[in-house]
């Protein structure tokens, strides 16, 4: 009787335990899984579509002002490219002339230096036709000098009957060498390469003509405007050549290069 008893009291032990622990797994479970807020998972879901929707539109703006600066970096190449040449030779023909220049007053001061202080007594120490030599430089030289005034306010066709009547008037003069590799630019300004050749290659009947080297570049650029690659590919290796220490070496170099 007390056995049964005893198994009555540990039966109902039993179940109560597992009561209990059946509870405290629901309590975890619901410990384990709060409960969700879908209106605010809605809101959430809201606002982050929203800013995608705001950074595709940043993208794609960003995106139109790349495009927008890749064609206007293509329009600047172009306008390079389109100005390099012919703004090149004309900065070419500017410097060509103050160089001219430079050479002349050289030149004068050279004169001016080499002329005695003193002169022996029986000489008169001043002369009416020193100081007109001076003061009024001669017809060659006036002539000369308008040649090159006109050609650099770009009227060739002026320059041109101008120079040609400076080597006309003094074939022997100081400046017709000069006048000769300005006949040629001006045949070249005007796009008469042939006769700008014609006229150059007379710069080199000069003995140690200071044109010499210009010329020859400028031989170079004619037979290269005209196609004939092979005659100007000569033509810059002959300036290399003749004129190691001339500053348009580095050019030539560069055309026989592009020329290969």
């Amino acid at each position: 009787m007390k056995r049964l008893l005893f198994c009555v009291v540990l039966s109902s032990l039993i179940i109560d335990l597992a009561g209990c622990a059946g509870s405290m797994k629901k309590v975890d479970n619901e410990a384990l899984l709060p409960e969700i807020d879908v209106v605010q998972v809605k809101e959430n879901s809201d606002e982050a579509l929203k800013l995608a929707q705001e950074a595709k539109l940043d993208v794609e703006a960003l995106s139109t002002k790349l495009t927008e600066l890749d064609n206007k970096v293509v329009l600047l190449s172009e306008e390079v490219s389109s100005v390099s040449s012919a703004k090149i030779e004309e900065l070419e023909n500017r410097l060509s002339l103050l160089v001219e220049a430079y050479k002349d007053l050289q030149a004068q001061v050279k004169i001016l230096q080499a002329m005695p202080v003193t002169r022996p007594r029986n000489d008169p120490t001043f002369k009416p036709s020193s100081a007109s030599d001076i003061l009024n430089p001669s017809t060659e030289y006036d002539s000369y000098q308008n040649g090159l005034r006109s050609f650099n306010n770009r009227n060739y066709q002026e320059a041109l009957k101008i120079f040609t009547s400076v080597v006309e008037q003094f074939p022997s003069g100081k400046y017709t060498d000069n006048a000769y590799y300005w006949t040629g630019e001006c045949h070249y300004a005007l796009n008469d390469f042939a006769s700008a050749v014609a006229s150059l290659q007379k710069v080199f009947t000069f003995k140690n003509s200071t044109k010499g080297d210009d010329a020859q570049l400028k031989i170079g650029l004619c037979y290269l405007k005209m196609g004939q690659q092979g005659l100007a590919k000569d033509e810059f290796k002959k300036l290399v050549d003749r004129y190691p220490a001339s500053e348009y070496v580095t050019r030539a170099k560069k055309y026989l290069e592009e020329l290969k």
